[in-house]
């Protein structure tokens, strides 16, 4: 098995222990090293199960591919991942902003149908960048979310 089949089998088995999360994978050639993403970073950063997930298959990778490096990586790191070989999201993995990003809603009512967000007429982010919702409209999967009660 070479390193990135034995790679990929992990994150396919790590999704499935942390459905919360999401994976990106890629191999930089000239670094000879493939870097793991871990979103969200609060997981990557605090979760005690997933610290213990990283070392042991740090640990693994380690013991039978010792020529070629390995990275894990979150959103914040210095280095990213430019050409994703593999993405991977966990069932209940929700993309929710955590640095200084507010989402201004103008419609009132928000449904969850399919990972598709209805009924919403413009969501402004912080950064500027605006979302127009017409019928022919979907997010992608990360924008997906569970339907919760609003407050005002």
């Amino acid at each position: 098995m070479t390193a990135k089949e034995f790679i990929k089998k992990e994150l396919e088995n790590f999704i499935k222990q942390f459905p919360k999360t999401r994976v990106r994978y890629e191999f930089h050639e000239m670094a000879n090293a493939h870097f793991i993403e871990i979103l969200p970073n609060e997981i990557y950063s605090l979760d005690e199960k997933y610290l213990l997930w990283e070392s042991e298959m740090w640990d693994r990778y380690v013991e039978l591919y010792p020529q070629e490096g390995i990275c894990f990586i979150s959103d914040d790191a210095l280095v990213g991942i430019n050409n994703a070989e593999l993405i991977l999201y966990g069932e209940e993995y929700m993309l929710v902003p955590t640095e200084f990003a507010t989402i201004n809603f103008d419609s009132i009512v928000i449904f969850y149908n399919q990972s598709v967000l209805q009924k919403i007429e413009e969501i402004t982010f912080t950064e500027h960048t605006t979302w127009n919702n017409t019928e022919e409209t979907k997010l992608p999967k990360e924008y997906s979310c569970q339907t919760y009660p609003l407050a005002a």
